[in-house]
C-alpha cells in the first residue's frame, strides 16, 4: 500500500510540474538577443502568477496567465560574453532553463539554395564537405532548425530545439547559415544564434500571410491538394500561397532576431515584375510580425541554364530582386553571378555566399569601420563614338577582373543584336568602364552577365562581385 501511495505522488508531481509548456525556441541552449527587451511565453495553470527569473542580472519578472492559461513576459537582456545562463520560470513549479547565451539571432529563409546543408543534394555537392563537418568547434554558435510544416491556419508553435554544432548538426544544417553564423561570431566575440526557417522549392507567396497577399489579387488555396496523406504533399505545400508562412514563419515572430538573410526565387522566375513587388511586401508583413525594422539581406539567384542558358527569364529574375531593394529599406543585395553552374541551380560554393552576406551585415549593421560590403552596380552610361562608358558605384579603390580580360560583357546598337564586348577600365582607381566591339560601330545598349547562365567576372577592389545589369529595356 506504501509503494502504492509513493508511486501515485511522484505521478502527480510529474503532472504538476508540466503545468509550464513553454514554445520550442524557448529551452535549454537557446540564443537570445543581446541589450535588447525580448519575449518569453508559454502556457501555464490558468489564473495563475507566473514569474520569470533571469541568470544574467537576477532580475525576476511577473505576469499573470489568462483564463486559458497563456502569459508573456518583456525580460531585458544585456550584453552578449560566453557566459552560460539559466533561468527560472514559475507558476508555482519551476521549470529550469540552462546553458543560454546572449548574443546575436539571425533568421535565414528561403527555399532550397539556403537550405542546402553539407550532405548536398544528388550528384550536386557542396564544396569541400568534409571540411565543414569538421569545422564544429563553436560552442558559442546554436542552431535551430524549424521542422516543416504546413497550415491553412495561423499555428501557435513549431517543432525543433537548439542544438550546440557537431559534425550531425552541421551535416543537417544550412551551409550559408552556419558560415555566416561563424564570420560574426569571429569579428563580433559574441555568441550567435541562427533559426532555419526554409524549404527547397517554396515561392515567395508561401511565405507570406493571406492579407499581405490580398494586395495583388485573390488568395487561392486549393485545400483538397493539402492532403497529408498525397505521396507529393510537399511538392505541393512549397507551392501554395501562406501555408509555410502559417506553420513555420508567423509562430517564430514572437522570438527577437538580429536580422534575416533570405535567398530564394528560383521558384518564382518565371514571373519577376510580381516578384519585384512581393518582396519588399513580404519584408513589411515579417517586420511587422516581429515588431521591429531588422536588416535584411538577400541573394540573387545564381547563373543557370532554366529553359536555356541563352534565354534571359532569370535575369530578369535578378534584375527585379535588385530593383526591389529601392522598396525595401535597411536592406542590402549580394550577387552570385561568378559562382552560378549552368548545370545545376543549386551552386556548390556557399562559404562565398556566406562571406558576402557576412560583409554586409558586418559593415552595415555592426558599422565595423572600413569595413565596405556593398556590391558594385551599375547606375548611368554615356555613348562616345563606337564606345560605351559605364559608371558603376561602390568600386571601392577601383574595377578588376581577376583575369586578363573581363567576362560577361555585351553590346548592341539600333537591330538590337547583342555580340560580346571589349572592355577596359578608363584609369586604375575610376568608376567607369569603357565597352566596345568592332562589330558594333554605333552602340546603344549594353548588358553584363544578363542571361539565364552566363558568367561575368567584375569585381571591387575588396573582391566584391557586381550585380549583372542591362541598359536597355528591350
Amino acid at each position: 500500500m506504501r509503494y502504492r501511495i509513493l508511486f501515485f505522488l511522484l505521478i502527480s508531481a510529474f503532472f504538476v510540474k508540466a503545468d509550464i509548456k513553454l514554445p520550442a525556441l524557448v529551452g535549454d541552449n537557446m540564443v537570445l538577443q543581446q541589450n535588447a527587451t525580448i519575449n518569453i511565453w508559454g502556457k501555464a495553470k490558468a489564473n495563475s502568477k507566473v514569474t520569470v527569473k533571469v541568470g544574467w542580472d537576477n532580475n525576476v519578472y511577473s505576469t499573470s496567465s489568462d483564463a486559458v492559461g497563456n502569459w508573456e513576459i518583456k525580460v531585458k537582456t544585456i550584453g552578449g560574453s560566453q557566459t552560460a545562463y539559466e533561468m527560472m520560470i514559475s507558476d508555482g513549479n519551476e521549470i529550469n532553463l540552462k546553458n543560454i547565451l546572449l548574443g546575436e539571432v539571425w533568421l535565414c529563409g528561403g527555399q532550397s539554395n539556403m537550405e542546402m546543408s553539407t550532405r548536398g543534394y544528388t550528384n550536386q555537392p557542396i564544396d569541400n564537405a568534409l571540411d565543414e563537418m569538421m569545422d564544429f568547434d563553436y560552442p558559442s554558435i546554436r542552431f535551430f532548425l524549424v521542422q516543416k510544416n504546413f497550415s491553412i491556419e495561423v499555428q501557435s508553435d513549431i517543432i525543433g530545439k537548439w542544438n550546440l554544432l557537431n559534425p550531425k548538426v552541421i551535416e543537417t544544417a544550412s551551409v550559408v547559415g552556419l558560415n555566416f553564423a561563424k564570420i560574426i561570431n569571429k569579428i563580433l566575440n559574441v555568441p550567435v544564434g541562427v533559426i532555419g526557417c526554409y524549404w527547397g522549392g517554396s515561392t515567395i507567396e508561401a511565405w507570406m500571410s493571406e492579407e499581405s497577399l490580398r494586395e495583388f489579387g485573390p488568395v487561392i488555396i486549393n485545400k483538397e491538394s493539402l492532403d497529408r496523406k498525397n505521396p507529393n504533399i510537399h511538392r505541393v505545400a512549397n507551392m501554395t500561397p501562406t501555408v509555410l508562412y502559417n506553420a513555420m514563419l508567423k509562430p517564430i515572430s514572437r522570438y527577437a532576431i538580429s536580422g534575416a538573410l533570405f535567398y530564394q526565387g528560383e521558384a518564382n522566375v518565371n514571373n519577376p515584375d510580381r516578384y519585384q513587388k512581393l518582396l519588399p511586401a513580404m519584408v513589411k508583413n515579417w517586420r511587422k510580425d516581429f515588431e521591429i525594422n531588422f536588416p535584411f539581406y538577400y541573394v540573387q539567384i545564381a547563373p543557370f541554364r532554366y529553359g536555356g542558358s541563352n534565354e534571359i527569364e532569370a535575369a530578369l529574375l535578378r534584375e527585379a530582386q535588385y530593383k526591389a531593394k529601392t522598396d525595401i529599406p535597411n536592406s542590402g543585395i549580394v550577387s552570385t553571378i561568378d559562382i552560378g553552374s549552368e548545370s545545376t541551380i543549386h551552386p556548390s560554393d556557399k562559404r562565398t555566399v556566406a562571406k558576402r552576406l557576412a560583409y554586409l551585415a558586418l559593415y552595415k549593421t555592426y558599422k565595423i569601420n572600413g569595413l565596405n560590403g556593398e556590391t558594385p552596380y551599375y547606375v548611368s552610361h554615356t555613348i562616345e563614338g563606337d564606345k560605351a562608358i559605364i559608371t558603376l558605384e561602390n568600386i571601392g579603390y577601383g574595377l578588376h577582373s581577376k583575369t586578363e580580360r573581363f567576362m560577361g560583357f555585351e553590346i548592341a546598337g539600333e537591330d538590337k543584336v547583342f555580340y560580346p564586348a571589349t572592355v577596359k577600365n578608363v584609369n586604375r582607381v575610376n568608376n567607369k568602364l569603357i565597352v566596345f566591339s568592332d562589330r558594333v560601330k554605333k552602340p546603344v545598349a549594353v548588358r553584363y552577365a544578363f542571361k539565364n547562365y552566363q558568367y561575368g567576372n567584375l569585381y571591387n577592389s575588396y573582391g566584391i562581385a557586381a550585380l549583372p545589369f542591362r541598359t536597355d529595356s528591350w
